[in-house]
């Protein structure tokens, strides 16, 4: 700010003494034209430089302020225009730089997951990675607000969940399970848990087939339907629970193939649905109010686990497995050019959507910003940025307009003499 400032000073006296350097050099000639003619050469030069001078002077003082403190129409152009050109540098940055299209191309020309991967490759670069996120991320993290943090982690989280189709997912999964050549080994202690809970409630299934039992009201007979409905159910219940154990023991046994069919013509109506079961049960899930209460649960848990690392690191906790980790990452990503050129395209255009998104809002903040500052703040920022540059205008007017004057005095003297 200070060597702008200063550099605003030296080219100001600069314009403002070659002014004076013209005044004086026209009172001269002025003067001495009488007594030879070139004299009449150098006022014309002086005058018309003068008149360039303070045009010029005019112009670029009319930017920031009314010149010699006179109230002249259309002058003190960025005092009297702040909140306007605050509006104008907003809608200029966010369509010039934010665009989806804008942001692409800068994307791929420069390819920042590329960079970072390759610079990430170094052990020593990774270790200094890892080092200064743990040193910078308590801090961070003490001064934000964490239930606000895991609530709005858990919105985002809850919003992306609701892009997820959960009905091709599953169907992906069972098919790949049903492929699965240890999808038997996976479902056999599943059997023999379930054979051990369907003997452990024997006496309660055996209970409600009595309270069943038809022709209860009668004495006789309702007693005889009661006891036989017991005798078959508990029957039926150590045939299950047996045939569920002999099963958990035998990859071979026909049940699994019965369960099999079963989950094949689950795949099929599943496929042939489209899956809208499914997303209707993702859809009551994630409006229950209790989901939003686990994902911040999650989110909490998560930010307690990074930050209990990161504390452990910055006391000099062994940061080794995380460089090594992260290195060997980003040496498998470089390896496969088809990976990171997909990597690259995805966060591409997660970020161009972002700015696509909220590029409005980026645009208020601009605007607000420029809008917040004192108009004599505003002035001497840009002053000082290009305060400088715009006494090149004063300059160059001083010059362009004395050739100027010599250029029509000669125009002049070829045609009146």
């Amino acid at each position: 700010m200070n060597d702008g400032r200063e550099k605003l000073k030296r080219m100001r006296m600069l314009a403002t003494g070659l002014l004076v350097v013209m005044a004086v050099t026209y009172g001269v000639s002025r003067t001495l034209e009488e007594t030879m003619t070139a004299w009449a050469w150098v006022r014309a030069f002086s005058e018309a430089a003068m008149v360039g001078a303070l045009a010029d002077w005019f112009a670029v003082t009319a930017l920031f302020r009314h010149p010699l403190g006179l109230p002249i129409p259309h002058t003190a152009i960025v005092r009297e225009e702040k909140e306007r050109i605050g509006a104008l540098v907003g809608q200029f940055v966010r369509g010039s730089f934010f665009t989806r299209e804008e942001v692409s191309r800068q994307w791929k020309d420069w390819r920042p997951v590329e960079r970072l991967a390759g610079w990430l490759s170094s052990q020593e670069n990774a270790e200094r990675a890892v080092q200064r996120v743990a040193g910078t991320l308590p801090a961070l993290m003490a001064k934000t607000d964490g239930m606000e943090l895991s609530r709005m982690g858990a919105e985002k989280l809850r919003e992306g969940l609701q892009g997820l189709p959960v009905g091709r997912l599953v169907s992906v999964l069972l098919e790949g399970f049903l492929r699965s050549p240890s999808r038997r080994q996976v479902l056999a202690p599943v059997l023999g848990r379930l054979s051990l809970t369907v003997a452990q409630n024997r006496d309660w299934v055996m209970d409600e087939a009595r309270k069943g039992a038809p022709m209860r009201g009668a004495k006789i007979l309702g007693a005889v339907t009661e006891v036989a409905a017991m005798m078959m159910s508990g029957k039926a219940i150590e045939k299950l629970s047996a045939e569920l154990e002999s099963a958990s023991k035998d990859e071979a046994h026909p049940l699994f193939d019965k369960i099999e069919e079963a989950l094949g013509q689950t795949l099929e109506e599943l496929e042939s649905s489209g899956g809208s079961e499914w997303e209707a049960f993702k859809e009551r899930v994630l409006a229950d109010p209790e989901t939003q209460a686990v994902l911040e649960e999650v989110i909490r848990g998560v930010g307690r686990y990074t930050l209990a690392e990161a504390r452990n690191l910055e006391e000099g906790g062994d940061g080794g497995r995380w460089s090594e980790m992260i290195s060997g990452m980003s040496h498998r990503l470089l390896d496969d050019p088809e990976k990171l050129d997909n990597l690259e395209s995805t966060i591409e255009k997660a970020v161009a959507g972002f700015f696509e998104r909220y590029g409005e809002g980026i645009e208020k903040i601009i605007s607000r910003t420029v809008d917040s500052w004192e108009a004599d703040d505003l002035i001497e920022r840009l002053e000082n940025q290009v305060g400088p540059d715009l006494q090149f205008i004063r300059i160059n007017g001083t010059l362009i307009g004395g050739c100027v004057g010599l250029l029509l005095h000669g125009l002049g003297v070829l045609i009146w003499g």
